[in-house]
């Protein structure tokens, strides 16, 4: 700008060329001024810093958990949340409309360097003007010399002193005009520098705040998967907290309800035991009452005396035998009651002290019995008062949740604004070959991973083919990063949802409904799904990726959706539906159909990634059929992206039109392929192999093989592709199959290829039975 001010002050001299030249100045620093006050105006993201060094949105505070988690714990959780996503979508417009500003400013800076363009050019027409000055000057000094010519032929005096005049002052303006021009020509060069200089460091400087408000804009989607990641852990967090805490307040009261019963069962045992040793006392009491208050010392004299008295009429006896024999025998028949007697007493003697010493223990077992009781009763009424205050939080939790919604995280997107707001988005007609390529720059620029064009034209192609993928390789090339890369370019919806080794019903994927806290536990894929039909995403492609498919049975845990989307692919204008309960549940939240069932969204496609090891289960014929197969590559070749302008987000709409045309233009090239599939192979898989398919092939190659074509790709890749998943892949494991017969339709392949598909090769498909022929020992 200051190189076309000082020109215009060169060639203009007055009030005009002072004007423009202020004029000029005055624009140039506006520009600069308004470029200086975008940069100090950018707002700093509100983050704080971990211990990791990484930024992140400010956390939200959790107070210390003491007791039963409540609602209004979880809704002051979920509004901060709400009002951390809020902040970052101010922010967002924010950072919007100052990228808006700078563009105005580019495009005022590029309007000024036209101006300057023109300016440019006027000075180039003045440089003419001057040019035909001297023309005119030289036209002139030749009209002088043909009079210098006239006075030397008559006109010697005065005509000589006038033609000196006039030939000094034409070489004074000589002389000036050529000062003038060599002055004019280098302040032309030096303002021509300087206004380079300043255009280049102009363009550094918006070259720096496009990268700087680039590097935000990574951060600020960085900060949004944050924040949207530890709002779903938040939710995770406290919903399995509130389930282990009513689990455990149910645990602690059917445990404090055994321990009653089993105090009641002890308690009553006591209550017997006294009662039994309470009975034994009387009888012990009652017997020493029958010896009138004798105790044992005494009665064991009364018969010590006994016995001395039986000695001695034993002796009497035999002193006088005639007259005391009667006495004798009286006496022995005493003595014989006596020792009756005797023994009954020590029988009873007996018997009393077990019973004295029974007493005692008794009394001892009375005592700890009543501490037990008097304990156990304690406890008990502690129990009881426990068991009632539980009670109470438990209804009054299940009162609180009658009022809240049975799908929480659904209701939630419901409310939040965010999902609310529909994005604009290009509908310009898409060239698949254009966005392959650039898909394929981007990926390799911004997130480092390099894909083949051929693998990429295959994904995408298969886009169109089938709603459910099957990405399949060994474990670390990338299979779970092709999906969610390709989403994050275009601009599409994404979800990752890890498959666990123990899923066996749909149930474990869509998730139950728990009647007791009537509440249904939502699955990170039924969220998926709903998000996917919310007005952020609904003109969005959705992919939906189901990493390591196949660690549990697809055809048992998937099954309903298998289903669904087996009527969508013959009734493509009818709705499907996923219904998660038998009874429809209030309040519901909106885009469930009838308050029970999930409406499959024609925007989503499943891609699931699988390994294939000695921890994986094998995939269903049906399962293959329904899907589109791709094996990744080990490791593909690293590439140069070059420059490659990012891509706009892609519209769910564009990219079928795009599917579309390209089958209206290519359609032709799937008739031949099908062709080959059916005159050229057909018969001889069918009868040698016992190998067939259906329409459902047909239906997939009349979309697959187009698209394919118009992303670049020869009509010969798209059917080696076909033929190698769809058709060989039949052969592989059958024992029957003679490893000759596979080695003779190798090489039938090979010839009827070269006719049918010139310049290709069927590269998959003769690999894929080179290692069946391999595996049965042939190789």
């Amino acid at each position: 700008m200051a190189k076309r001010n000082n020109r215009t002050g060169g060639n203009q001299r007055g009030g005009a060329g002072s004007g423009k030249q202020a004029r000029a100045a005055t624009s140039e620093a506006e520009l600069l001024k308004k470029a200086e006050q975008l940069e100090a105006a950018e707002p700093e993201p509100a983050a704080v810093t971990g211990p990791d060094g990484e930024t992140a949105v400010e956390p939200v505070k959790e107070e210390e958990v003491t007791g039963p988690v409540t609602v209004d714990r979880l809704r002051r959780a979920i509004a901060q949340v709400e009002t951390a996503r809020k902040r970052a979508d101010t922010r967002q417009a924010a950072l919007d409309k100052k990228q808006a500003k700078l563009e105005d400013d580019v495009t005022e800076l590029a309007e000024n360097r036209s101006e300057h363009q023109r300016k440019e050019q006027d000075l180039r027409q003045r440089e003419e003007a001057l040019d035909a000055d001297e023309r005119r000057l030289a036209e002139e000094r030749e009209r002088l010399a043909d009079l210098q010519q006239e006075a030397r032929r008559g006109f010697a005096g005065y005509r000589r002193e006038q033609l000196d005049l006039l030939q000094q002052e034409l070489d004074d303006r000589r002389a000036e005009f050529e000062q003038r021009q060599r002055e004019l020509e280098k302040e032309h060069a030096d303002r021509h520098s300087q206004r380079e200089r300043e255009l280049l460091t102009s363009h550094a400087g918006l070259d720096e705040r496009e990268a700087a408000l680039n590097r935000r804009e990574l951060e600020q989607k960085r900060l949004e998967r944050r924040l949207v990641a530890r709002e779903e852990h938040l939710d995770q967090e406290v919903d399995d907290r509130t389930r282990e805490r009513i689990a455990g307040l149910q645990t602690e009261l059917e445990l404090a309800r055994q321990d009653a019963a089993g105090h009641r069962q002890q308690l009553e045992a006591m209550r017997n035991l006294a009662q039994r040793r309470a009975g034994e006392l009387a009888r012990y009491e009652a017997a020493e009452a029958e010896l009138n208050g004798m105790g044992l010392q005494e009665a064991a004299a009364k018969l010590q005396r006994l016995q001395e008295d039986n000695r001695e009429l034993r002796t009497s006896l035999a002193a006088n035998p005639l007259q005391d024999r009667e006495r004798v025998a009286d006496l022995e028949a005493r003595h014989h009651d006596l020792m009756i007697e005797r023994d009954e007493l020590l029988q009873q003697n007996a018997e009393l002290r077990r019973h004295t010493t029974a007493t005692m223990i008794s009394a001892t077992e009375r005592e700890n019995a009543r501490m037990i009781n008097q304990a156990l009763q304690r406890q008990n009424e502690v129990l009881t008062t426990e068991i009632d205050q539980q009670s109470a939080r438990l209804k009054q939790m299940q009162d609180v949740l009658k009022d809240s919604s049975p799908f929480p995280a659904c209701s939630a997107m419901d409310e939040d604004e965010g999902y609310q707001v529909a994005p604009v988005l290009d509908r310009e007609p898409i060239r698949l070959r254009d966005l392959i390529a650039r898909i394929r720059g981007r990926m390799a620029i911004d997130l480092g991973l390099y894909y083949s064009e051929a693998d990429l034209r295959c994904f995408v192609a298969g886009l169109a083919a089938s709603r459910l993928h099957l990405l399949q390789g060994i474990s670390g090339i990338g299979k779970t990063r092709l999906p969610e890369a390709f989403a994050q370019i275009i601009g599409a919806g994404r979800e990752t949802v890890a498959v666990a080794a123990e899923w066996r019903s749909p149930q474990d994927l869509l998730g139950y409904y728990n009647a007791f806290e009537r509440k249904f536990y939502e699955s990170e894929f039924t969220q998926s799904l709903y998000k996917a039909q919310l007005s952020l995403y609904r003109d969005k492609p959705f992919v939906v990726v189901l990493d390591e498919m196949n660690l549990s049975h697809p055809e048992q845990y998937f099954s309903d959706l298998l289903s669904a989307m087996e009527r969508k692919e013959s009734s493509p204008g009818e709705r499907q539906f996923l219904p998660l309960m038998t009874a429809p549940v209030s309040p519901a939240p909106r885009l469930l159909h009838d308050g029970r069932a999930l409406e499959l969204p024609e925007n989503v496609w499943f891609i699931g990634t699988a390994n294939n090891d000695e921890t994986t289960v094998r995939f269903a014929d049906k399962t293959y059929d329904r899907s589109h197969v791709l094996e990744l590559p080990p490791k593909p070749p690293r590439f140069e992206p070059g420059e490659v302008r990012p891509l706009v987000p892609v519209s769910y709409r564009a990219l079928m039109d795009a599917f579309d045309a390209a089958e209206a233009a290519d359609g032709g090239e799937a008739d031949k392929v099908l062709a080959f599939l059916d005159d050229g192979l057909g018969e001889r898989l069918r009868g040698d192999f016992g190998v067939s398919w259906g329409s459902r092939l047909e239906r997939q190659a009349r979309r697959f093989v187009p698209v394919a074509v118009a992303a670049g790709g020869p009509p010969g890749e798209a059917a080696d592709h076909l033929l190698a998943t769809k058709v060989l892949r039949k052969l592989i494991g059958r024992v029957e199959v003679a490893p000759g017969d596979l080695r003779e339709l190798h090489d039938e392949i090979t010839v009827l290829w070269s006719s049918a598909f010139p310049g290709t090769a069927p590269r998959k498909s003769l690999q894929v039975l080179e290692r069946e022929i391999r595996s049965l020992g042939l190789g």
